[in-house]
């Protein structure tokens, strides 16, 4: 299945929220719903910043970490002078590095507004350095040209220029105008039809809602005439073409701290709680439990679960021989590996795992242990 280049570059998914979905109905701001997903996956001491119709009061700051105040050399973000400024939002991760998004609408074409950002961001004290684009839109990879703890990427898309669109159909010999809500530039109707455009199943969806039935044939889209599949296809199409096209425009800013930046101190976390059925679920109850992951497939089972201890590695590791072995497992194999030990494991019932125990990078003052088990598709609990 082909995938649009905004879908594959997942750390910016998030990005085109606030400019889709700012003011529900009646207006309201979206900014605590934004909030909550750009806090999805993020470490609990990031730092997340909402700015509805607004930019962040500290952009230039954050632009110009090292400059003195007031500086006639700042760096500044030239945006698209056309640009209608939807919202912002700032994430500091724990270590420093801030992510800066700025969203803007603009009420042109996407050809011409990649021309002109393209041209904007190419310009010292920025330079573009990559360019990627397919029918889900245009992103330009940008940097300072000044050295890269400034990196940036614009990601130009086209908007659907309507929040509703007409759809007429015939039924029972007559011909009935549908306004269905719009939430695509090329709107798809979910329904199964007939060669002929009859209706044979409408599934949920915004035609649906709109009242289009088992039975209607649809004869029009918008102003455009249709009689089969190739020209409602045309038509859907053509919608994306309307003269009040509007095209968003993301800014995503990388801002890189200084080397001399205060080093992140680790604090011990509160332990998550493993599921009753984790293997060796025991063991893990004498250690402070980071992250786990727990699978269920046709063919079995995957667990995965990362813990700390302040006991030595020696220690760590003869726990977890012994818990093994209490439920039924055998140890293949105990071997050091670097400044780590790596045991490998396995149960009569299919299961099999391997886990490594050494230091915890981050503070050297803890154990860490790494373990993953697979279930084959008769393994065990």
């Amino acid at each position: 299945m082909r995938r649009g280049l905004l879908a594959l570059l997942a750390v910016f998914a998030l990005a085109p929220l606030a400019a889709s979905c700012r003011g529900g109905s009646g207006g309201e701001s979206v900014v605590p719903l934004t909030e909550r997903w750009l806090r999805v996956g993020e470490d609990p001491s990031a730092e997340v910043l909402v700015y509805d119709a607004k930019l962040p009061p500290n952009l230039v700051d954050l632009l110009n970490p090292s400059a003195s105040s007031g500086g006639t050399d700042q760096i500044q973000l030239p945006v698209h002078p056309a640009g209608k400024l939807v919202g912002s939002y700032v994430v500091r991760k724990p270590e420093g590095t801030h992510l800066v998004w700025l969203i803007y609408d603009v009420a042109e074409a996407p050809v011409a507004v990649v021309k002109k950002v393209q041209e904007q961001l190419d310009a010292r004290p920025w330079q573009v350095v990559g360019a990627q684009a397919d029918p889900s839109g245009t992103l330009l990879r940008f940097q300072s040209s000044s050295g890269d703890d400034l990196q940036g990427t614009a990601i130009v898309n086209q908007r659907p220029a309507t929040t509703t669109y007409s759809l007429v159909v015939e039924r029972d010999g007559k011909q009935t105008t549908l306004t269905v809500a719009r939430g695509a530039t090329v709107p798809q109707l979910a329904a199964s039809l007939g060669d002929d455009l009859t209706v044979k199943r409408v599934d949920a969806g915004a035609a649906k809602a709109a009242g289009l039935k088992e039975g209607d044939r649809i004869v029009k889209v918008g102003d455009v005439a249709v009689t089969d599949r190739k020209s409602l296809a045309a038509a859907q199409q053509a919608l994306a073409g309307e003269k009040t096209s509007s095209t968003s425009v993301t800014y995503v800013v990388q801002i890189t701290p200084p080397a001399e930046a205060d080093k992140r101190t680790f604090t011990e976390p509160v332990s998550l709680a493993l599921p009753g059925k984790f293997p060796v679920k025991a063991f893990f109850d004498t250690l402070v439990v980071t992250e786990f992951q727990w699978m269920q497939q046709a063919g079995g089972s995957g667990f995965s679960a990362s813990a700390i201890s302040k006991d030595g590695s020696t220690a760590v590791a003869g726990r977890l021989k012994e818990s093994l072995q209490k439920d039924g497992w055998q140890v293949l194999q105990d071997v050091p590996s670097g400044s780590s030990t790596q045991m490998q494991f396995q149960h009569s019932d299919g299961r099999s795992g391997v886990a490594e125990i050494g230091p915890f990078e981050t503070d050297s003052a803890y154990t860490q242990v790494v373990m993953q088990v697979q279930t084959g598709q008769s393994g065990g609990r």
